[in-house]
């Protein structure tokens, strides 16, 4: 190795160590709707997609969607409008709003850079041919647009050809297509999330249920993530009862439905079908459409409105579900089960439903007021915490004793709360607080600086290794046991 080798190898590595204090390399990884595809490359194992919302990348050999590149420092700018990769996928480069940008696999971040270099695209751009069978239940027209069965529009944004008998294509609002050259019938390749905001998270068994507001999204309804398989599958709310599509609020599920509370009342969704098969409205027996959270035990539905908490009968052997409604005052914002009782979080503090006695109870402590707001409650075997407006603290179940963590009014209070072992998440209007609960605690606040999206956190939940954290701006998978953290 030459000497000046060495000096650029050394600056290489230094400047790594430098980047690293600010975004740590696998700490973060952020999901959103990446279903408007701008431009398309390919490299030898993996074929890119420039979207508004960043780069995903799909493996041609084991034909399985690898991570996105995001959550990455030095790209500014997440509308990717042109992208390229060299031969070996060790290099790729981008264009966003802000300029132009290389992506290093080594040292895993972008620079800026002038331009593209030329003379490394593989494969070749086409135009839309007439002849493209559609997926099920689309239409094509032959001008370069698929149609679905409710006459939403999505056209052909980018069309390559691999050279290995692949054609690969990127649509406005649908996402990716693929195709055999020979045969033309395109298949859709899902990636990513129905709608930007995530509001909700449920986690059941390596499959996340993510819902939020819809916003101004052409497609909106629920989105169903197995992340261990880095698979995705929709339930759209235009395709099924729904005329115009609600905010999903909260999920619960038992063995065969999901259970998704809307501001246009319960959707109840098939399992296995992935479809909307019923709902529960005002004319069910709701106090008022909107439901803000929900619950399942056994046979009981809990439904928590701005005009209190709907309990639903749905044993199997009645032929119509009974319904009754308490804390009719009361706005109720969380729930949770634990052990034998109903926890419940209202605009006007906590309480604790008794669920075979059926008492009710208010719970009073000099740390939490009567009259607070109670934003989200978690709990483990061992304690049970509660994220308000004004504290954040954690009953020991079996001593009673309450811990205050009075310091995140220093980050705009607790919003949202999740519990993992001696970890414990909170969302704050300053970022992600969190904690390492011990004989002695400590927290450290994550911010943009550290990778995630946005400030304004919606919801928490631990699965598997990961903190997955829904925003505004999309869901992040959160890697709470990096060493570089935990130590």
């Amino acid at each position: 190795m030459t000497a000046l080798r060495y000096i650029i190898l050394l600056l290489c590595i230094s400047s790594a160590s430098i980047r690293a204090d600010n975004i740590l390399p696998g700490l973060v990884l952020n999901y959103s709707d990446f279903s408007y595809i701008n431009s398309i490359a390919v490299g030898f194992d993996y074929v890119y997609f420039g979207s508004t919302n960043g780069i995903i990348r799909y493996n041609t050999k084991t034909y399985k969607w690898g991570d996105p590149l995001t959550g990455i420092e030095g790209l500014e700018g997440q509308n990717v409008q042109r992208i390229m990769v060299s031969r070996d996928d060790q290099t790729v480069w981008a264009k966003t709003e802000f300029g132009y940008y290389e992506y290093d696999e080594t040292f895993g971040y972008w620079s800026p850079i002038d331009t593209f270099p030329t003379g490394l695209e593989q494969g070749k751009h086409l135009q839309p041919d007439p002849t493209y069978i559609p997926p099920p239940g689309f239409n094509y027209m032959s001008s370069g647009a698929l149609i679905d069965s409710y006459g939403r529009r999505f056209p052909l944004t980018d069309i390559l050809d691999d050279g290995w008998s692949n054609l690969w294509v990127g649509t406005w609002g649908l996402g990716v297509l693929h195709a055999d050259v020979s045969i033309l019938r395109l298949e859709l390749l899902n990636f990513g999330l129905l709608q930007p905001d995530v509001s909700t998270i449920c986690p059941d068994s390596g499959t996340l249920y993510i819902g939020g507001e819809t916003q101004d999204s052409y497609r909106t309804g629920i989105t169903l993530f197995d992340w261990k398989n880095d698979t995705f599958n929709f339930v759209e709310t235009e395709a099924t009862l729904v005329v115009n599509a609600p905010n999903v609020n909260d999920f619960a599920y038992d063995s065969s439905k999901i259970y998704a509370a809307t501001d246009d009342g319960i959707l109840i969704i098939d399992k296995d079908q992935k479809q909307i098969i019923d709902r529960y409205q005002r004319s069910f027996g709701l106090p008022i459409n909107q439901v803000q959270t929900i619950l399942v035990s056994g046979d009981t539905l809990y439904a928590g409105t701005a005009y209190g908490l709907s309990i639903i009968n749905m044993k199997p052997d009645t032929a119509e579900e009974s319904i009754k409604t308490i804390l009719s005052a009361n706005s109720i914002l969380c729930l949770d089960k634990v052990a034998d009782a109903i926890w419940i979080g209202t605009s006007q503090g906590a309480y604790r439903l008794d669920v075979k006695s059926g008492k009710l109870s208010l719970l009073s402590a000099p740390q939490i007021f009567e009259n607070d707001i109670i934003y989200d409650i978690a709990h483990t075997d061992q304690s049970v915490s509660l994220a308000m407006r004004n504290n954040l603290v954690s009953i020991n179940l079996e001593t009673a004793e309450i811990t205050s963590y009075p310091e995140v009014n220093n980050y705009g209070g607790a919003r949202a709360v999740a519990l993992q072992d001696s970890t414990m998440a909170v969302a704050t209007l300053n970022g992600l607080l969190l904690y390492t609960v011990g004989a002695k605690t400590r927290h450290q606040l994550f911010t943009k600086y550290d990778g995630l999206p946005s400030l304004d956190i919606r919801d928490l939940v631990f699965d598997g290794d990961y903190l997955w954290i829904g925003s505004d701006l999309g869901l992040t998978r959160f890697w709470y046991k990096d060493p570089a953290i935990s130590q």
